[in-house]
C-alpha cells in the first residue's frame, strides 16, 4: 500500500474534470472531489498539496495542503469529501487556488463565508448598594474572533429581580389563598409578584456603535442604574443579553 499524501506520492492520483468548490467558515471549508488509481498498487489518500491565494493564510503549524481520507484499490474511482482550514479572520469571499494531482494543476474555489463570533471575559459582576437610583460599571473585555467587523450593540434597559421573590410570593400565596385551592393561591401568588415587581434597570454601554475589526479587543463598559422603586434593605440579580452572549449580575442591598 502507497500513502498519498501532500509532500508524497500525489502524482499516482488523478482527478475528474469537475471543479473543485470549498464553501464554508474559514475553520471548516468543506467540497468534494473524484479521485481515481490508475496503478497496480493500493493507495491510502491522505492529503494533496495546495498553492494558496496570496491573501489566504492557513491555519498555523498546519500544511497548504487538501484534506482527505480514502482507500483506493487498483482501477478504483471515488467521489471523497475534501476539506481545508485557512486563518479565521480571513474576510469573505471567493479565492482561487490550485491542487496539484496526477502530475496536473487543478482549479479549486474557496468560498469563504462570514463569521460573528465575540468573546466576552469576565461574564459574572458583584456590586453593592441598592438603593434606587444607585449606579453601577461593569467593565469586561470584548474579542472580536470573527471574520466581519462586529458593532458595539446597545442595550437599553434590563430586569433586577429581587433575589426572594419568587419564593417570598410563593409563600405568601400559599399562606393567603391556599385554603381555597390552588386557583386561589396562584391568583394571590399574582398579586404579591406584581405588587413586588421592581421596574426596569436602565443600562447603557459606553462604546455603543462602535466598530472592531477582526482580530480587535476592546474594554466595554456598562452602566447599570438601579430601578426608581427598587427596595435597599433587598437583594437584586439579573441577566445581560449582549449579542449572543450573556453576562449575569448581583447586587447585594448594604
Amino acid at each position: 500500500m502507497v500513502r498519498v499524501t501532500s509532500g508524497a506520492f500525489h502524482e499516482k492520483l488523478s482527478a475528474g474534470n469537475e471543479e473543485i468548490i470549498l464553501n464554508g467558515p474559514p475553520g471548516d471549508l468543506r467540497g468534494h472531489i473524484l479521485v481515481s488509481n490508475h496503478n497496480n498498487d493500493t493507495l491510502k489518500v491522505k492529503s494533496l498539496p495546495l498553492s494558496q491565494d496570496q491573501q489566504l493564510r492557513g491555519t498555523a503549524g498546519m500544511d497548504a495542503s487538501l484534506n482527505l481520507s480514502c482507500r483506493l484499490h487498483p482501477g478504483e474511482a471515488k467521489m471523497v469529501e475534501v476539506w481545508h482550514q485557512v486563518d479565521s479572520f480571513t474576510a469573505p469571499g471567493e479565492y482561487e487556488n490550485t491542487i496539484m494531482v496526477g502530475g496536473e494543476q487543478r482549479k479549486v474555489k474557496i468560498i469563504v463565508q462570514g463569521v460573528i463570533e465575540i468573546d466576552i471575559h469576565p461574564r459574572h459582576f458583584v456590586f453593592t448598594g441598592t438603593n434606587a437610583g444607585t449606579r453601577h460599571t461593569a467593565v469586561f473585555m470584548l474579542s472580536n474572533l470573527g471574520n466581519i467587523p462586529f458593532q458595539v450593540p446597545d442595550v437599553k434597559h434590563i430586569a433586577a429581580l429581587d433575589m426572594d421573590l419568587i419564593c417570598r410570593a410563593f409563600g405568601m400565596g400559599m399562606r393567603i389563598g391556599g385554603a381555597g385551592g390552588a386557583m386561589s393561591a396562584l391568583d394571590e401568588v399574582a398579586k404579591n409578584m406584581h405588587a413586588n415587581l421592581p421596574d426596569w434597570a436602565n443600562a447603557e454601554i459606553e462604546e455603543n456603535g462602535q466598530v472592531l475589526e477582526p482580530g480587535a479587543k476592546q474594554m466595554i463598559h456598562l452602566q447599570i442604574t438601579m430601578p426608581k422603586n427598587s427596595d435597599g434593605k433587598k437583594d437584586y440579580g439579573g441577566n445581560v443579553r449582549f449579542w449572543d452572549q450573556e453576562l449575569t449580575y448581583m447586587v447585594k442591598a448594604q
